[in-house]
């Protein structure tokens, strides 16, 4: 908010401070346009571009955002020089000017290196550069524009003064204004809002105010100034415009946001909590929400309806109760749209919970056209009617109290609760009565007090499951077979070499008598020969 709507908050005052700005002056300077703060420096130092000390926005008052505005060396050398010397002089429109933060020394700097955030060739960084005795170079000079000045006091359109004087301070040697838009810096500056010198920017986010003014050599009495109090009406347009402002610039994307259309039929919840076999879900009595849409519906048609009957000639009363229908119904259904239309406007987040205000409308609209479609029926079957309708209504809530108010329920009474496939609350969460019941063995008592625990082990069930989804690696039969056929002959070759040493040793044995023994038996050829069976060790089998 402004400064001035701030002053007229309760707890809030801003006070008041010298108007006039002499040179010499310790200044603290605000952002006009954004309201996001005072010209601030510290002890930290850029981590790109120059890497000099950082020059912010600090939306809270402290030391680091007073600044002493001086002239230039070659004009504080004239001053000197001249019969005004040791005089108070006013900054005035058009006048060179530097800045020294008071604190630590530096004096407020631009040249050509790129901003840390905003990066465009025509935005150029702004730095505190210098320390305590340092005479400074033509970077820190800057040119003095006073673009607006207060009705009640004109002066303050040529000479600078507090609160009063709207101006820009251009750099001369980049001829770039000083500029701010609310773009945060990252978190090794604080996340404080960048400041940075702009070519050819537009005139309100380069326009600052002097807020607080103390020099030692003003006198007592010298003109105050202090920020007006607006009235209600300023005060409530103000109020909606930051509100507009403030809503649009939530754009992030939420898994959980809706768009305005999907909110009448209740397209989707919201959840906000979740634990074993527990949740919680923003989800409305469909029932309620469903016939609401269509009273407001059934009001919309009607009406199409008998204006066209009534150009027709026709004057239909509705069962006597049409001017009462469309000033109830019609004033309702007229608060349902200027509460959700205004959403297609937005292009910030949105959820559930922004349809609530024109839910409400809606709802008091299906009662006034419950009433006329109920009102000529007999009383008994009117109570039926009624308490039908709040049976289903309470059966309902109910059956969605657990998402209300996260109590455990089952999978398959959560499964069995989704009307629409679009509500994305999840039931895996609940307990599965299907599932058969897990056995636990009774524990066998041991002493376990000399074992060491287990270490820790981390375990990705992504992982594991990836593993087990591999395909099995490819069987080369014909390598397979080609090596069986080897062993095969490996074995034969083994199993006669083996056959052979066995009857070598054999003959050895017998010796020689057996040889002459079988030379002198003659030969028996014929039937009467007798031979003997061949015996062979076996082969292996062929794998």
């Amino acid at each position: 908010m402004s400064p001035e709507f701030q002053n007229t908050l309760d707890g809030v005052n801003l006070g008041h401070t010298p108007r006039d700005i002499y040179y010499g002056s310790r200044l603290r300077i605000r952002h006009d346009a954004t309201n996001a703060g005072y010209l601030h420096s510290h002890l930290s130092n850029y981590e790109t571009g120059s890497k000099q000390q950082q020059v912010t926005l600090y939306g809270f008052r402290d030391d680091n955002n007073f600044w002493v505005i001086t002239r230039t060396e070659a004009a504080e050398t004239k001053y000197q020089n001249s019969t005004e010397a040791g005089k108070l002089q006013p900054v005035r429109h058009g006048d060179i000017v530097r800045l020294m933060h008071w604190k630590t020394f530096r004096r407020l700097h631009s040249h050509d290196e790129r901003p840390p955030v905003t990066t465009n060739d025509y935005q150029n960084e702004v730095t505190g550069y210098g320390w305590e005795g340092f005479k400074g170079d033509s970077n820190d000079h800057w040119r003095v524009q006073i673009m607006e000045g207060d009705a009640s006091v004109p002066e303050s359109r040529d000479q600078l003064m507090a609160i009063y004087s709207k101006f820009r301070l251009v750099h001369v040697g980049r001829r770039c204004a000083l500029f701010s838009n609310r773009r945060k810096l990252p978190k090794w500056a604080h996340e404080q809002v960048e400041v940075t010198c702009m070519q050819s920017a537009k005139v309100p986010k380069t326009l600052w105010r002097i807020e607080t003014n103390i020099h030692a050599d003003i006198p007592a009495g010298a003109p105050l100034a202090e920020y007006r109090r607006p009235g209600l009406v300023a005060k409530v347009l103000e109020a909606t415009a930051v509100m507009w402002r403030v809503n649009n610039g939530l754009t992030k994307s939420h898994p959980y946001e809706s768009r305005p259309h999907t909110w009448p039929w209740l397209r989707r919840g919201m959840a906000f909590w979740g634990a074993d076999n527990r949740s919680i879900y923003l989800l409305g009595t469909a029932p309620i929400w469903w016939l609401s849409l269509v009273s407001v519906v059934l009001f919309a048609v009607l009406q199409v309806v008998l204006f066209l009957r009534s150009c027709r000639g026709f004057n239909d009363r509705l069962l006597g109760a049409r001017e009462r229908y469309a000033d109830s119904v019609g004033f309702l259904a007229v608060g349902w749209l200027l509460h959700w239309v205004p959403f297609f406007l937005m292009g910030r987040q949105l959820f559930l919970h922004h349809y609530l205000p024109a839910l409400w409308l809606a709802i008091l609209a299906f009662s006034a056209t419950l009433d006329l479609l109920t009102r000529r029926m007999r009383r008994r079957v009117r109570h039926i009617v009624m308490g039908i309708l709040l049976l289903v209504v309470v059966r309902t809530y109910f059956q969605y109290s657990h998402l209300a108010y996260g109590t455990p329920w089952t999978r398959q009474g959560c499964e069995r609760s989704k009307l629409l496939r679009s509500w994305d609350y999840d039931c895996r969460r609940y307990t599965d009565l299907k599932a058969a019941p897990t056995i636990v063995a009774a524990p066998v008592p041991t002493d376990t007090s000399h074992i060491d625990p287990p270490a820790a082990q981390n375990f990705d069930p992504l992982e594991h499951e990836n593993k087990l989804n591999e395909p099995a690696p490819r069987i080369d039969h014909e390598k397979l077979n080609s090596e069986a056929d080897k062993a095969h002959e490996a074995m034969v070759k083994a199993a006669t070499t083996v056959e052979k040493a066995n009857d070598a040793a054999a003959a050895a044995a017998a010796g020689p008598n057996a040889q002459n023994h079988h030379e002198d038996e003659e030969p028996v050829v014929g039937d009467d020969a007798h031979h003997e069976p061949h015996t062979q060790e076996p082969v292996p089998p062929l794998f």
